[in-house]
């Protein structure tokens, strides 16, 4: 009996050993503690924000521009198939939703 406890006792150490997989790896105290590092651009936004503003703004009105673009017209099967679909979404759009419910049913919204 003595022979089972001293193996499953020895077992039970031997799982204990590895220190790489079973608990991530904490954070050093020096780095959780060190004053916040800020970024290269922030040094000319702290000198003149009016024209960090003005840059941000201008960004986002390229980005606003360039999204509001219309999609690249080299695929002609997309361009039909997105011109169906328009079609589809203003047919739906102008149709009543008791038009496509049965008489009855418990899905549909009351008249």
């Amino acid at each position: 009996m003595g022979r089972i406890w001293g193996a499953l006792a020895l077992a039970s150490l031997a799982a204990c050993g590895d220190m790489v997989g079973d608990y991530p790896e904490l954070m050093p105290t020096d780095r959780l503690l060190a004053e916040p590092a800020l970024p290269g651009h922030a040094t000319d936004a702290g000198r003149d924000p009016a024209a960090a503003g003005n840059a941000l703004d201008a960004r986002g009105r390229s980005l606003a521009a360039r999204a509001g673009a219309a999609p690249a017209a080299g695929d002609a099967a997309l361009q039909r198939r997105a011109e169906a679909l328009r079609a589809r979404a203003k047919a739906l759009s102008q149709q009543s939703p008791a038009e496509d419910c049965p008489e009855g049913s418990p899905d549909c919204p009351p008249n």
